[in-house]
């Protein structure tokens, strides 16, 4: 009994522990010294003053730190001063696009649809203070200053918006009439580089209240759990982003700050940021396919930039939209849709990956016959269920010989219980109850097999619906408007722990009675904390997965007839 409670005081104290972990990971790693490449910024205004109070300021006379890669340029000469907040907006029918239009970066990218920003904002406290820098963007010019409002030409089927220089730069993003697809050309005759995703620019500065330390403001909150990218025909090199930019906190525990993925020609970051009590989904992606070969940026910030040709010009595809089959797959070369699966990589189901896979192959099936997606993964719930039945049926009808033959294993391990701890003695007890469930035709251990073979399927289904993006917003009956966030109401995870109860309350008894007290109390608890704020999609399928188990204990228990013990 004392091992027992041991372990799962250990399994509560490790959980503790591991909570803890992150907590004070993410309270005490150490900003960035204020001294880092980062603060370097590509337009910076003077030393002294802090760049969010100015809003106009001037094109530098020096020559700035560039990325590896970035090409030597002569000093500029003074001209106009540049408005380093003015900003350029454009869309089509599905994107509303914002720029930067000093360089030419993509600043924000929202779905009109579901009015739903890609990239971080800009956020400040309520004293005014700022908590979390605008994000850095994806393209534009480096060590190039745009001046004027960009040009917008009407073209077939779409607009080209064409950012210039006074010394003949030209960066243009065609945007077509619909879709997310977007063409960018670069043309530099100084053979300055493109930006892809941005490692260096303006960093605000904030304060920290507590300790009164001055550091940049994180221009990827929202985006720490995300992941940079690049892409292989047949593989996907992915990091996330709190792994590259914090330094973290227990280094004596061997973890290190991760680098940038391998080059590729493929590359992007997740995008689309979605929090619900804690939990973050990224629904929605920005990926670029470049006819150079992109850089990789040694910053604080890191990123990649790409390098023009002999003749100063550079061209890539952008992608912004959603972690969709359909739509990724489009984002092929012309004539060459085959290429288009390994853009399908971006979906990430994590782990289980080829079991999630195959699961929301099935689901979606089942959802051109059943339009309500909440309905289709309560159909799908029976099917697992269904399917697992032999199995489900096997563990129930282990647990009831179980409690047959526990009187007779009580009495062999009574018998042992003078020799204390000596361990010939217990391994000469194991073998004879071992011998005693042979002639049984009983393996305690059979059980377990079942719950092991559902774990994958559980864990695979999880991750399927938090990435997903048709259950994005999905809707079930009444207060359920979205099947990927958590039951606002915790409706479903209380009848899920009342299943959980029940079940166990009819389950066959086996062992000692307070620990299955403690048991039946407690992991239902525990799973109800669980399932508060996982996605209500996987809280439905579990809570239909536990109906009809309990149906299916109840019926095998009404048919069980005991089987006479050999001794």
């Amino acid at each position: 009994m004392s091992d027992k409670k041991n372990l799962i005081f250990f399994v509560l104290f490790s959980m503790i522990l591991l909570f803890g972990y992150s907590w004070l990971t993410k309270k005490n790693m150490p900003p960035p010294e204020l001294n880092s490449p980062v603060m370097n910024p590509v337009i910076p205004g003077p030393a002294e003053v802090q760049p969010e109070t100015n809003s106009v300021l001037p094109v530098p006379n020096q020559q700035q730190a560039k990325p590896a890669g970035a090409k030597s340029v002569p000093p500029q000469i003074d001209v106009e001063p540049i408005d380093r907040h003015a900003r350029f907006i454009a869309g089509n029918d599905f994107l509303e696009l914002t720029w930067r239009q000093y360089d030419g970066a993509l600043i924000q990218a929202t779905w009109k649809q579901y009015d739903t920003d890609f990239f971080p904002k800009e956020i400040r406290e309520a004293d005014g203070k700022l908590a979390s820098a605008e994000f850095l963007g994806i393209g534009g010019a480096i060590n190039t200053v745009f001046t004027g409002t960009p040009e917008v030409t009407e073209e077939a089927d779409g607009k080209a918006i064409t950012f210039s220089s006074q010394n003949g730069d030209r960066l243009t993003y065609y945007l077509p009439d619909d879709g997310f697809i977007l063409d960018v050309n670069w043309h530099s005759s100084a053979k300055q580089s493109l930006y892809l995703i941005h490692s260096t620019n303006d960093i605000p500065q904030v304060v920290d209240s507590a300790t009164g330390r001055t550091y940049p403001a994180s221009p990827f909150k929202g985006l720490e759990n995300g992941r940079v990218f690049t892409i292989e025909d047949k593989k996907i090199h992915a990091v996330k982003w709190d792994n590259i930019l914090t330094d973290p906190w227990f280094k004596f525990l061997g973890r290190k700050r991760k680098e940038l993925p391998p080059v590729a020609s493929r590359l992007g970051l997740d995008a689309g940021i979605q929090t619900s009590k804690g939990q973050t989904a990224h629904y929605f992606t920005a990926i670029w396919d470049s006819s150079q070969m992109p850089q990789r940026d040694t910053a604080w910030y890191p990123g990649y930039h790409a390098a023009p040709d002999a003749d100063g010009n550079a061209v890539a595809r952008l992608y912004l939209g959603p972690k969709q089959a359909e739509h990724l797959a489009a984002f092929h070369p012309a004539g060459q849709p085959e290429k288009g699966k390994a853009f399908l990589q971006v979906m990430d189901f994590g782990f289980f990956g080829l079991i999630a896979k195959f699961l929301f192959i099935v689901l979606r099936y089942i959802q051109k016959f059943i339009p309500n997606w909440g309905w289709a993964i309560t159909v799908f719930s029976l099917l697992v269920r269904l399917s697992l039945w032999s199995l489900n049926t096997k563990t129930t009808m282990g647990m009831l010989r179980q409690k047959d033959l526990e009187p007779y294993q009580k009495k062999i391990q009574a018998k042992y219980q003078k020799f204390g701890n000596d361990m010939a003695k217990k391994q000469e007890m194991q073998r004879e109850l071992m011998a005693f469930y042979k002639k049984n035709g009983h393996n305690p251990m059979g059980s377990c097999l079942p719950i092991l073979i559902q774990m994958p399927v559980f864990m695979a289904l999880w991750s399927m619906l938090q990435n997903v993006f048709e259950l994005r917003h999905a809707p079930w009956i009444f207060w359920i408007k979205d099947l990927s966030s958590s039951d606002p109401y915790f409706i479903l995870p209380a009848l899920m722990v009342g299943t959980m109860l029940i079940q166990q309350a009819i389950t066959p008894p086996m062992g000692d009675p307070q620990q299955r007290k403690m048991m039946m109390v407690l992991m239902p608890v525990m799973m109800g904390f669980f399932f508060a704020y996982t996605p209500s999609g996987l809280t439905l399928y579990y809570l239909m997965f536990n109906i009809v188990g309990m149906g299916q204990t109840w019926w095998l228990m009404r048919n069980y007839k005991p089987q006479p013990v050999v001794l």
